[in-house]
């Protein structure tokens, strides 16, 4: 398992698979499933769902998600890495608003959704 702590907020992320948040589960390898759906994202949309998930509703700060990126990704970048993420999901579903924008602390968190039924 590896951990890492903001230095910014002070939160504390875990990379343990699977990661299981309501509708969206994180497997290896970059495969995710969400609302039952079998999803494969590119590498850094995967590792910041897998950030955001893990942090289960915690908001992270872009300057985190960056940290988490291992530096390949300044954080004035992370907002367009997000708007990517928001349309892969919102293919599967256009309703699609899991990802929160923390305005004021350029931060982000996702939301908790249940399995739908």
């Amino acid at each position: 398992m590896m951990v890492q702590k903001c230095p910014h907020c002070g939160i504390t992320s875990f990379n343990d698979h699977p990661i299981i948040f309501g509708n969206v589960t994180l497997e290896d390898k970059g495969v995710l499933v969400f609302e039952r759906t079998e999803m494969t994202l590119p590498r850094v949309q995967h590792q910041i769902v897998q950030a955001l998930v893990a942090a289960k509703g915690r908001a992270l700060t872009r300057a985190h998600l960056a940290d988490w990126l291992d530096g390949e990704v300044f954080d004035q970048s992370i907002a367009v890495y997000v708007a990517r993420v928001r349309s892969t999901f919102r293919q599967i579903d256009p309703s699609f608003d899991q990802i929160f924008s923390v305005r004021g602390f350029a931060a982000y968190k996702w939301l908790f959704k249940p399995l739908a039924q």
